[in-house]
């Protein structure tokens, strides 16, 4: 699948963003909630971090020595929840999708308790 045309700049506009912080830390582990479709972000902070979890409704399987990623769709409890606060905010463009993959996170608790030291 290829790129999408401003990805790789917001990409670095992240990691320029983040990286400081995470430099900050000693072998810190990383939660990344919305990691992506190739999860690139936990990939180029590898070298800096002990461990990092990321999740998204289309993460790739990633099972390596630092990371670990999860397929896995959040649901509001109550229907309509998600889609008016992002009304209210205006985010969200309007549309939602549902994962495809069958490889889920069985509970988010089990992405944290990985990065538990």
């Amino acid at each position: 699948m290829k790129e999408a045309l401003l990805e790789s700049t917001l990409r670095k506009m992240r990691l320029d963003r983040v990286l400081p912080s995470i430099q900050a830390f000693s072998n810190p582990s990383v939660l990344d909630i919305g990691c992506g479709w190739e999860a690139r972000l936990l990939h180029e902070i590898e070298p800096y971090i002990a461990s990092g979890v990321g999740i998204d409704f289309k993460a790739p399987e990633i099972r390596t020595e630092k990371l670990h990623t999860f397929s896995y769709f959040f649901e509001a409890k109550e229907k309509g929840v998600i889609d008016s606060s992002l009304a209210k905010t205006g985010g969200g463009g309007g549309q939602r999708s549902r994962p495809t993959s069958s490889a889920t996170c069985p509970s988010p608790m089990k992405a944290l308790r990985l990065l538990q030291c």
